[in-house]
């Protein structure tokens, strides 16, 4: 798989975040729910299928150890002047970053990456110098007065 090295952003944006978007999404909910019903006559017992629920246990996330591999719609990702790498997906408005995150994991991911070809991409955010917030064998790199979980291995 090819990595992808980005040059440091100058800028952050703030996560986005409407009122307009909350009300949208609860009058969707409300939908849903208005519209769900409940037929007890077609309701049948669920067998978990063995091999789903290996599937399951054994799922990854985002934002892991490339050592390890990144997921299929992942890419690589190394920033210019700036240790360690780390796997993300692609982001943009209509396409959040993926809020599943490895086990330990407290910073927030956010679209905060820019190719030089315009692409973006999502980043763990940290507070620079609280490791603990990135997880297990990586640590939180400060560029821009903001911080960025990488792997260091």
């Amino acid at each position: 798989k090819s990595k992808l090295i980005l040059r440091q952003p100058t800028h952050i944006p703030p996560a986005v975040s409407t009122p307009n978007m909350k009300l949208a999404l609860t009058l969707a909910l409300l939908g849903a729910v208005a519209t769900a019903r409940y037929q007890p006559e077609t309701a049948t017992a669920a067998v978990i299928d063995k091999f789903f629920l290996q599937d399951y246990l054994n799922a990854t996330t985002h934002y892991g150890d490339p050592k390890t591999g990144c997921e299929s719609d992942e890419i690589q990702v190394q920033i210019q002047g700036v240790q360690g790498d780390f796997c993300t997906p692609p982001c943009s408005l209509l396409k959040p970053c993926p809020s599943d995150v490895p086990s330990g994991v407290t910073a927030k991911p956010m679209c905060a990456l820019q190719s030089t070809s315009g692409g973006k991409y999502c980043a763990l955010i940290c507070s620079p110098g609280n490791d603990a917030q990135c997880g297990t064998n990586a640590s939180c790199k400060a560029i821009s007065g903001v911080g960025i979980c990488t792997y260091d291995d």
